[in-house]
């Protein structure tokens, strides 16, 4: 659709160029074919003669000449000849334009709104949003995310807006969105990323570290729930159509063991709940990003074990990008951001 709405653009704009250049040249010529006729017109034009007797008497001659004159009509001049030419040829011209507007119809204004140059993108949540642990300073997968959107869609310019802050949980970002923090740039949000909720497991292993029980990770999912719910409702409150892009979470702790252990499936439950969150808003999409650091095979962490570093990143993007395109993400002007 949009290519055939350039092709018109560029149809159009020949054709505009092709009409002033005929213009010109038209206006030339008549300049010229003036010239030319009034210098004839001059040289032609005999001197006046001498004043001289007029003979009284008139010949039978002279009298018939005269009125096979009069009976042939007044002859018309050049240069009026040459205007009515031109007269009929910018009749001729206008007619083309017509015809040519008439085939080849002008954009409307809406179809402009098709083509996308620019996206506004607000990334929400914690230390992953805000790239901890990126030793190549890409901002984590959020500069990785726009270098693929600009390389690989319609849109030339992405622009970044990052609010991830380490240490952040569910209940302080939904604080900030219950008071209209983040109002103005969620209204102005063409796709949004969320990274919440390792944080909130976080603050159950640091309460009780070696005597932690699977029902204390359930009482929290349970509150975490609820609040993952509501972060949604408060983003659709001011944007209901904005696309959002909700990515899990991961066990750090696999680095350390190479046993699976019961963590493996709290952390599992939790993007069980994250995901299930995300089928009921419409644009929204749920990027599983647990078995991209399962142990430490790829070198996928940080010094401090706990982030990832900048191939971890990396990897985490790709599958961004993918799920992108498997759940049809669609900016403002409902378009897809990633196409197949």
């Amino acid at each position: 659709m949009e290519g055939v709405i350039i092709l018109k653009r560029i149809t159009i704009l020949f054709l505009c160029c092709c009409i002033l250049l005929l213009t010109g040249c038209m206006k030339v010529v008549k300049e010229k074919q003036i010239y030319d006729v009034a210098s004839q017109v001059q040289i032609s034009e005999p001197a006046e003669p001498k004043e001289a007797k007029v003979p009284e008497e008139t010949d039978d001659s002279t009298e018939s000449d005269a009125s096979q004159e009069k009976s042939t009509g007044e002859e018309k001049h050049p240069v009026e000849e040459i205007e009515e030419e031109l007269t009929l040829t910018t009749a001729f011209q206008e007619t083309i334009e017509e015809q040519l507007l008439n085939e080849v119809p002008l954009t409307a204004p809406e179809e402009f709104k098709t083509i996308r140059s620019k996206l506004y993108y607000l990334a929400l949540g914690d230390s992953l949003t805000r790239g901890v642990g990126d030793e190549e300073r890409k901002s984590g997968y959020t500069e990785r995310l726009v270098e693929k959107i600009e390389a690989s869609s319609d849109i030339t310019e992405v622009i970044l807006d990052n609010r991830g802050k380490r240490g952040r949980k569910s209940d302080q970002l939904l604080e900030l969105l219950k008071k209209g923090h983040y109002d103005t740039e969620i209204q102005n949000a063409e796709l949004i990323t969320l990274t919440i909720g390792g944080n909130d497991i976080m603050k159950v292993v640091k309460k009780d570290l070696f005597e932690l029980k699977r029902d204390m990770f359930d009482e929290e999912l349970s509150d975490f729930k609820k609040r993952y719910d509501q972060i949604l409702r408060e983003i659709r409150m001011e944007n209901p159509d904005v696309p959002i892009i909700m990515i899990g979470l991961y066990n750090p702790f696999s680095v350390i063991t190479d046993e699976i252990t019961e963590f493996e499936s709290i952390i599992a439950d939790w993007n069980e709940t994250i995901e299930n969150t995300s089928l009921k808003y419409e644009n929204a999409c749920f990027v599983d990003i647990q078995d991209l650091f399962d142990q430490n095979a790829n070198l996928v962490y940080h010094s401090d074990f706990f982030h990832p570093n900048g191939y971890g990143y990396t990897i985490m993007t790709e599958r961004i990008v993918s799920m992108m395109k498997s759940c049809q993400i669609t900016d403002s002007s409902e378009g897809l951001i990633f196409s197949e």
